[in-house]
């Protein structure tokens, strides 16, 4: 009942103006506990009139930045909301049957890593598993994995996100890591496997793996001691070299950056936060960083970099922040 009063709050309180409904909604859509009750009220919201689908879908212009609006519609089309024009068709899906169409297909992929995932991790949070082997796994932000260690190989399927392996030596029982593009054999070592939305990426700190690439089955790449690479659709990469104090800070509880865009540095920060950035000045994404950060103070990594930076970030809400 307290649920269904909050839910009946938020939409009384909606400003009378349809921008200001439109942004609400967005804003509130982005949020990490955005409630089913929420979402139906949204699609009901939204399926009132062609306007608030109008609105809604000119949200990104209010600040004239495109990544906002690559934003909007990748949300949007997570959501099964992207807005379109209504048909003068005369048979229409009943609006709770299209609210729960929407919300299984948000939910469907959530779910099915939540019922094969053993260990996982929520946005900000890391994690240490540790086998009967004596092998670790340190799960970093948003992360999942099933693990099997009976039988004559141990594997490691990467459901999402990224993790750090230390790995006890068994020479009859190899250690393998199955992501979405990769296949990580290995024997004993301390390496990283990162799913990202196109590829996967492995960094060895120490030891020998030998990657695969999944699809195409071609020869395995050998890699060594601070060696990397990613294996996208197109197969393996390059093997690249790894400045392991840059590239696994995390492990040590922060993040570290050296002469490193602001905006890739504020899209490593967004990995470990949920919300939104947005910038006034595109020249402002190539400023130059130097330093690190606490990742125990998630919340407020962004309060931490403007305070070392010139750049002032304008909080909308605790999800959505202008830089400039």
């Amino acid at each position: 009942m307290k649920q269904e009063n909050e839910n009946n709050s938020l939409e009384s309180g909606l400003d009378n103006d349809l921008d200001e409904q439109a942004v609400t909604w967005f804003i509130r859509l982005r949020a990490d506990n955005v409630s089913s009750e929420e979402k139906t009220s949204f699609l009901r919201w939204l399926n009132q009139d062609d306007t608030h689908r109008d609105a809604f879908n000119e949200v990104s212009k209010l600040w004239g930045d495109a990544d906002l609006l690559q934003a909007l519609g990748e949300t949007a089309r997570k959501r099964r909301i992207t807005p379109h024009k209504k048909t003068t068709a005369s048979f229409k899906l009943p609006l709770a049957m299209a609210a729960c169409l929407a919300l299984g297909l948000l939910f469907n992929n959530e779910l099915w890593i939540l019922l094969q995932g053993d260990y996982s991790t929520q946005v900000g949070e890391r994690k240490t598993v540790y086998f009967d082997d004596g092998s670790t796994a340190m799960l970093n932000t948003d992360t999942a994995i099933a693990v099997s260690m009976d039988g004559p190989q141990r594997r490691i399927e990467l459901l999402k996100g990224e993790v750090y392996f230390e790995v006890k030596p068994d020479p009859n029982r190899p250690f393998i890591v199955q992501a979405d593009h990769s296949t990580t054999r290995v024997l004993g070592t301390r390496f990283f496997v990162h799913e990202r939305s196109h590829s996967d990426e492995v960094k060895v700190v120490s030891g020998r793996v030998e990657v695969t690439d999944r699809r195409t089955l071609k020869q395995p790449l050998i890699l060594h001691d601070r060696e990397a690479v990613s294996v996208d659709a197109a197969g393996l990469g390059e093997t690249l070299l790894l400045d392991s104090a840059l590239a696994t800070s995390w492990v040590n509880g922060f993040l570290a950056f050296e002469n490193a865009p602001l905006e890739s540095v504020i899209n490593q920060i967004l990995r470990y936060r949920a919300g939104l950035v947005v910038y006034r000045d595109n020249n402002l994404r190539e400023l130059k960083i130097n330093g690190r950060i606490n990742l125990r103070e998630s919340d407020d990594m962004l309060k931490v970099l403007e305070k070392n930076l010139s750049v002032k970030m304008t909080y909308l809400t605790d999800w959505l922040v202008i830089v400039g």
